[in-house]
């Protein structure tokens, strides 16, 4: 789920340290929320008037602060890993009004897709994927419906790179259902309820060419894995994964009361919101700490893996702003290259940026869902990365 309004935005990455350049996607779920809650916790100068001025500590505090400033905003935390060096950063108060930390758990929404990039990478690098193959050779039914124009077929380089026409989703897409009632519908979907749907589904775009944001096609994507590789998703997570990155604190299912570190995000309005538990497991629904996804960043900068540095490939777009494996990139043949990718669930806003050349990456995450949540953090890291002037740093 990339975000929680019926005219999200997908912030189509920024490299120019003043401008953000904004490709919206509208994917029907909720009702359009515009209200600000002016509870924003104050930021405290204390926490790094003692740092040296141009010290990566100062730059991440001086910029966050600007982000808390802004009402409703009531945490927000990150983590970069630069140089071999790791920099945590918390700042305010969660919904229970403790202050987050290392282990705070928080949804990170559609950075799910980036995990399930990597599982095809697996697929494609075993050969038990070819990513130009016809997705409906490994489906029990004909589905006729998912045919390109010119009766060209739909291949995996479509449903990873959002070029099938597939729309974003096709269940529990109520646009009259209050929020707690699509919280049940998610829990209560199912794979059958998937494919039923995907039978009668109608393509948005029919050139295979266009970018359409899609979470029905990175889902689907991960249905056939688990066909392919007769393992269920936490099986493939952990094994292809998990193993690799050495994440502790990942997860697809937890409620509150399994885990008193997790966090409870709010709207626009300031009113507490569900976690999401099932529905898209491939495309959104992920939850993890800032530790695990140190672990999940530095495994892509630092690990030699084929598999790993496959997964960063350019599938498709332009030099300027393409699509890898679940990633986006921008600005792909230049030495300060990005990849990177958004999230929003009910109640939580992220972002995860790679700067593979330089070995540094960045994610940051909030809770709070506003009509532009994801955009501010795209601008916050944005702020960050010009500011540490990692272009200076050694390259790799």
């Amino acid at each position: 789920m990339e975000n929680a309004t019926t005219q999200s935005m997908i912030y189509k990455k920024i490299r120019t340290a003043a401008t953000i350049k904004k490709m919206a996607v509208a994917l029907a779920l909720l009702p359009l929320l515009f209200a600000f809650v002016p509870t924003g916790t104050p930021f405290q100068e204390a926490e790094y008037k003692d740092a040296a001025p141009d010290s990566v500590e100062r730059i991440i505090a001086e910029e966050a602060a600007k982000l808390m400033a802004i009402p409703g905003y009531q945490a927000v935390s990150g983590v970069i890993y630069m140089n071999g060096k790791t920099h945590h950063f918390h700042y305010g108060r969660l919904s229970n009004g403790k202050k987050p930390n290392n282990n705070t758990i928080y949804e990170i929404g559609s950075i799910t897709k980036t995990y399930t990039g990597l599982l095809l990478s697996q697929a494609v690098y075993d050969h038990k994927i070819n990513l130009d193959e016809d997705v409906r050779n490994y489906l029990d039914k004909k589905y006729a419906n998912l045919v390109l124009a010119g009766g060209r077929p739909i291949t995996f380089r479509h449903l990873i790179t959002h070029t099938s026409g597939l729309p974003p989703v096709m269940n529990c897409n109520d646009s009259s259902q209050t929020i707690a009632e699509q919280a049940v519908c998610f829990e209560r979907f199912t794979k059958t309820d998937f494919f039923k749907a995907l039978a009668t589904v109608r393509l948005v775009d029919s050139s295979g060419e266009h970018y359409h944001y899609s979470g029905v096609g990175t889902q689907l994507v991960g249905y056939i894995l688990e066909q392919v590789y007769h393992m269920p998703r936490a099986a493939l997570l952990q094994q292809y994964i998990f193993q690799r990155s050495g994440e502790k604190r990942t997860f697809s299912k937890l409620k509150p009361e399994e885990n008193a570190d997790i966090s409870i995000g709010r709207d626009s309005k300031g009113i507490a919101v569900p976690l999401i538990n099932g529905f898209y497991d491939y495309s959104g629904g992920m939850k993890a700490s800032t530790s695990s996804m140190l672990d999940y960043i530095k495994m892509y900068l630092v690990s030699k893996d084929p598999v790993v540095r496959q997964t960063m490939d350019r599938l498709a777009g332009d030099v300027q702003y393409g699509r890898a494996y679940g990633w986006n990139t921008y600005d792909y043949d230049k030495q300060k290259k990005m990849l990177y990718h958004n999230g929003s669930s009910f109640g939580h806003s992220s972002w995860i940026a790679l700067y593979p050349n330089q070995q540094t990456g960045i994610f940051i995450v909030t809770n709070i869902v506003t009509t532009d949540s994801q955009g501010k953090l795209n601008e916050l890291s944005n702020r960050i990365i010009d500011r540490l002037n990692i272009d200076a740093k050694k390259s790799y």
